[in-house]
């Protein structure tokens, strides 16, 4: 419990650059995927609401920038970025930077 905390007191507005992978829609609207650079994965979700306000579509290996924050779930010991806005880059490749902006 002391590292959901810490972790989301820590970082409540984050900026995030990658790569898209594992582009999953769910029946709820909700959008699960990874963004990935080429030594690291983050899993992502980009919530009904948000999803619905995107203006192009999302595909595996474009570029992005995601701006939300990091959610710890406790119960399995996971963490995961929750989205509020994504933003093309462009394709990118699988050597893309992940970086915190």
């Amino acid at each position: 419990m002391a590292l959901k905390g810490v972790v989301e007191e820590s970082f409540p507005d984050v900026l995030v650059r990658g790569e898209v992978s594992n582009w999953r829609p769910a029946g709820s609207g909700h959008v699960y995927f990874s963004l990935k650079d080429a030594g690291a994965t983050l899993p992502a979700v980009l919530w009904r609401g948000s999803a619905a306000r995107l203006k192009f579509k999302v595909e595996d290996g474009m570029e992005v920038v995601v701006s939300g924050k990091i959610v710890v779930y406790t119960t399995h010991g996971k963490y995961q970025f929750v989205c509020d806005t994504l933003t093309p880059l462009g394709l990118g490749d699988r050597h893309v930077r992940f970086a915190l902006l």
